[in-house]
Formats: structure tokens, sequence, C-alpha cells
């Protein structure tokens, strides 16, 4: 880790995620910390999530680093060490003292006094996540009591994931929540908001309209200002650990381009129920910036770690909490299952049990086919219990709102979506199931619907002949659009396949091996020598059958796709843009990349053999690398 501070600081606490490599860190061993000139650094693991091996994952890591000269990088080294367990003194009454007031368009005034529920979980060690030398979190729920009736809002929660560090600064991510999933009659909610602490105002937000079904959070510290610090992970290691695709670090990202994302980003709301960059129209057409396997901000911030990418990465994550997809159990606190409601639908399909609506409805249109991976990686480099949940809540929502029966009910399986939609929600679902920790109550379901996700895939895309699913070839076909193969969705299933496989789910190698075949096989040359142009092998949509025969050869299926006598040495399918890192090309190249990396043997030369038709993409990559996958 690298860390820099605006100004000289002592004992300055952090806390961050750090993935780990297959086999690097058993679960029986711990860690130790030392800087670049020498000190020890307190540091305490937490949060752990476990590789197929039983070797460490992920897990949320706590330093608090000794002395930090003002605007000088200290490298902070991480070693295996022997586990040890250390003594740790919390205040039985920390000097926290936060009130939150709501005050409601309607006149009402709601108030939350969390400190009595505070010193109750320290003296349990109750609803406690990060706990050790340097710094102690628990998750305090805070009804917001109305100043007249009593009564708690049956709506309007505040969450308040409360760290305390041994330096004795106090970290509260302040989440208020309208998201219970059950409950009668829920309404968008208009109010200003004030957080207080020991006399001093900490938040005061305007008054805006809380949509139902959404949420929203602000970081803010008692004890003493925050810290001025910026963290940078050893990348290489961070990608080497499989937690996310290889994206290429020998690009070098523009200045240019990392100050027209800040200066794009300062143009949006991105207040509470603000929507950043993201597009809330989600299934309308057209390519945009979240639709890759990473968004575009995402895969700039990997590549250069700029605060500017990170910026961008923080507050778009933030404003997917204001898409209406967060349905909070209230009987068991946890985002809605369907192993526990079989026939629950959230959006297509008649739900048992009913799930109440609204009398207003949201700007946002919720889609799967077109949804970025909005929480994941933010997870992976804050450890922020904020982005854990938004994390869970879009795979829990893209499981739920499928027809009950197109999902299998409890089996919550993607087969009824259309294929870059069965993509991205698997995707999602391996999000999860990769990341949530072990010992938390809904890293069995995350788990169990990955694994019926694979068992789907490996009875339905596995076949040789033609299906409602495959073609002989191997292609995938768009179930909705009468038989036809879309390319570039193919390459969208494949990239969550090769992920997949690079973190141990061998149970998916039948899937993508079959449908290889078609995906990787039509950038080979092998391929090209029985009569398919490699150069139309990035498209759009491609027919699998002449008439009712379905197309068991290359040279039927070149043919019935209009290729011509001469092939062409660069990329020319329909909507490749082999200059464009917008393009099929581009996703083809990325993808090629990841297929590679999860060790399929044709696909590095066929990889090699692509950039020959797309030599211009490079350039295009260093303004958005959304695709800019790598072998390994």
């Amino acid at each position: 880790m690298e860390v820099t501070s605006g100004s000289a600081q002592t004992n300055l606490p952090i806390t961050f995620g750090q993935p780990f490599r297959s086999g690097d860190l058993a679960t029986s061993q711990g860690l130790r910390a030392q800087d670049s000139v020498g000190n020890t650094v307190p540091l305490q693991m937490d949060e752990v999530s476990t590789h197929k091996n039983g070797s460490v994952r992920f897990a949320v890591l706590s330093a608090s680093v000794p002395s930090l000269p003002a605007n000088t990088a200290r490298i902070i080294n991480i070693y295996p060490a022997t586990k040890t367990t250390s003594s740790v003194s919390l205040p039985a009454s920390p000097a926290w003292n936060l009130q939150v007031t709501a005050r409601l368009s309607d006149g009402s005034t709601l108030v939350a006094n969390p400190q009595q529920a505070l010193q109750q979980a320290i003296a349990s060690g109750s609803n406690r996540r990060l706990h050790g030398p340097v710094a102690s979190e628990f998750n305090i729920v805070a009804p917001m009591i109305n100043q007249s009736t009593g009564a708690a809002h049956p709506h309007l929660v505040a969450r308040l994931h409360t760290r305390l560090y041994q330096s004795g600064q106090i970290r509260t991510d302040v989440v208020m929540e309208n998201n219970w999933a059950l409950k009668a009659s829920p309404s968008d909610l208009s109010y200003s908001l004030t957080v207080t602490a020991n006399g001093q105002t900490l938040l005061s937000q305007p008054s805006f309209t809380h949509h139902h079904k959404a949420r929203w959070h602000k970081v803010v510290w008692t004890g003493a200002a925050a810290p001025n610090v910026r963290v940078r992970h050893n990348m290489r290691y961070f990608l080497d650990s499989r937690a996310t695709w290889n994206y290429n670090l020998g690009l070098s990202i523009p200045e240019s381009v990392l100050a027209a994302e800040a200066s794009s980003l300062a143009s949006r709301n991105t207040g509470p129920m603000g929507t950043a960059m993201l597009t809330t129209d989600m299934p309308g057409t057209g390519g945009r910036s979240e639709i890759a396997p990473v968004p575009r901000w995402t895969a700039m911030y990997l590549i250069s770690q700029d605060d500017r990418a990170r910026a961008s990465m923080l507050a778009n994550a933030d404003a997917a909490a204001s898409a209406p997809v967060h349905y909070r159990d209230h009987e068991t606190d946890q985002p809605i299952s369907v192993i526990k409601y079989p026939n629950l639908a959230l959006r297509y399909g008649s739900s048992n049990p009913s799930v109440p609506t609204a009398s207003t409805s949201s700007t946002w249109k919720p889609d799967i086919a077109h949804q970025g991976s909005y929480a994941y990686i933010p997870y992976l480099i804050t450890g922020d219990a904020f982005y854990l949940d938004e994390m869970m809540f879009w795979a829990a929502w893209n499981i739920a709102a499928n027809d009950p029966a197109g999902r299998g009910t409890s089996q919550g399986h993607m087969g009824s979506e259309q294929l870059r939609g069965a993509a991205w929600g698997f995707r999602s679902i391996l999000e999860a199931a990769f990341a949530v920790p072990d010992n938390h109550p809904q890293k069995t379901y995350f788990r169990t619907i990955a694994n019926n996700n694979i068992s789907f895939f490996n009875s339905n895309f596995t076949a040789t002949t033609d299906t409602q699913y495959v073609f002989p070839l191997g292609g995938l076909k768009g179930i909705y659009n009468n038989n036809q193969i879309p390319g570039y969705e193919n390459d969208f299933f494949m990239y969550v396949t090769a992920w997949a496989l690079e973190n141990g789910e061998t149970g998916m190698q039948a899937t993508f091996n079959n449908i290889a075949r078609y995906i990787v096989g039509r950038f080979t040359s092998a391929v090209q020598a029985q009569g398919f142009c490699t150069s139309k092998g990035a498209h759009y949509w491609n027919e699998s059958r002449s008439g009712s025969t379905a197309l068991s050869s290359w040279a039927a299926y070149a043919s019935a796709n209009g290729d011509g006598p001469s092939c062409g040495t660069v990329a020319n399918g329909d909507g490749a843009y082999p200059d464009w890192a917008g393009g099929y090309a581009a996703v083809s190249r990325g993808m090629l990349g990841a297929a590679a990396n999860a060790g399929h043997s044709d696909a590095p030369a066929a990889y090699t053999r692509w950039l020959t038709f797309t030599p211009n993409l490079g350039t295009d990559f260093k303004n958005d690398p959304s695709y800019a996958i790598v072998p390994r």
C-alpha cells in the first residue's frame, strides 16, 4: 500500500479493502505490516471471505501509520504472520453523542439518538463488524422517532456504521434508508436532515425528496477532523488476485481525460438521490459508460489510481443507491431472498407475498441487461459497509426481479433473461458470492444462488445441437430474437464465465468449453480456413439458421451471414468500429484476453491475431479502458 497525507500526521488511522491471491494467506495466519522507513505498523484483519480452497480471498484491513510527513509517500508492506489475539479496550460510553434530525415536509420532526444503542453494542459485542487494536466498527440501526407521538417512522431508518479508532477519532457513515420491502404504504419522503454531535453540526442537508426503495449516505467524523490521506494499492497484486479482470496497467490515462472526468462529475447531481453520470432509463438503447465488465470510471481508477477517477467511481456507486432496487426484509434486516420467498416477484409476474407499491413512481427504470457493476470494486477498495450492502442489494434485486417461473422460483437462475442480462446478472451474483464475508448471514444465500446458476448453464449451454439456447457451433442465442446470435452479448457472457473460472469456479468449465467453440473460435485462423472471415468476428446480430436448418459448419454460417469472397484485414463486422474503444471490436478484444486468462488453449493466439485486425484500438483505450483487458 502507498499512503500519502496532505499534512504531517501521527498515528494515522486508515481502513481499506485488500484482495489476496488464492493460496497466499491461510485463514490460520495473521498479518504484520512495516512501513518503508522501518516502523512497525499496527494492523488488523476483519470481514474475511475465502477462496474455494479455503485461503483468504478478501479482507478489510485497518492500520495505524506511526508517522507520516506531509506530501510524502510512504509504502506499507504487508506480510503473512503468526495469528495473534490482541486485547481491545473500548470506552463504555464514547464521546460520540450523535443525533440525527429529519424535518419532514408535513411539519413533523423525527429524531434518532443512538448513543445508548452504541453503548449496548460495545458492552455486548453485538452488531460488531470490525474489532481489533486499530478499529472497532458497529452497525447501529436507529429508528427515526416522531417527537410529537413517540412512534418510530414506519419507513425512514438511520443506519450508522460507527468506527471507533484507538486514536480517538470516530468515523460514522450515516446511511438513510427508505427501503423496507414488505411494509405497507411505501412512499417518497421529503425532508431536511441535520446530524449533530457534542454541540457541533456535522451535516446539514437541505430539503430533498427521498424516493422509496432507495438510500443515501454521508460520512462524518467526531473526536478529530477526518484524516487527510490517500491510499493506493499495489495494483499489480490487486489484479493478480483475480478479484477482477486483468486490466492493462501499461496504459497511461492522459491528464486531459482525467481532467474531463472531474469536470463532468462536477456538473452532475451527486447529492442525495442524485444520479451522477448514470443513465436512469436503463433499458434505453445506446452505449454508456457503466456497461462493461466494470464501468469506464472504475477501469480508469484501476489503471491510474488517480484521485479524480476514484471520486468518479465512488460518486457513481453512491448514485446507484438512488435506484429503486433496495428491498430490505424487515424480518431478517437483510436484502430480500427468493429462498425465503420463492414466489416473490419484484418486477414481472404475480408476487406472493404481494409487494406493496407506492403512489409515486421513480424516474429510474431498473434493468438487468444494461446494468453496471456499481459497488463491487468500491467495496474492495474501501472496505466500507455501505458498498457491501449496495453490492448485495443489486444482486438480490437481480435475482428477485425475474418472473418466479422463469428463474426456477427459489433457484434464482438467470435463464429467462436475455443473454446480456444473464451475463451481468450472474456477474452481480458472483460479486456477492465472492466478496461477502464468510460470517455474514447472506453469504450462504449468494453462494447457493451462484451454484444454481452454474447448474442451469451447464444444463442448457452445453448442447452441441440446435436448442433454445445454443446452436451447433456453440454460440449462444438471443432467446427473444428469433434464434439470432448476438455476438457482443456472447462476448459479455464469456467475460463472466472466464472470470468465474479464474476464481476457481470449476463447475463452469463445461459451459466455458462449449461456448468457446464459437465465442473464441470465430477469431482463429482455423475457422477462417473453413470459410468464416475473422474480420466479421465482432458483430451485432447474426443468423443461426438458414430457413429452418441450423447452421452446423463455419462455411454455412459465413454464407448465411453475408461473408464475401474477400475477408479483409481490419475488423469490419456490423458495429465493430475497429478504432473506437466502445465498439464491438473492443468488446471482443477484451473478451479474448479474459478467455486466455481462463486457460482456453486457442485464446492467446486468437487475441494476438485480433490485435492485427484492430491496430488503432490501443490509442482509444487510453480515453476509455472499459475493455482494455489483456492476457496475464
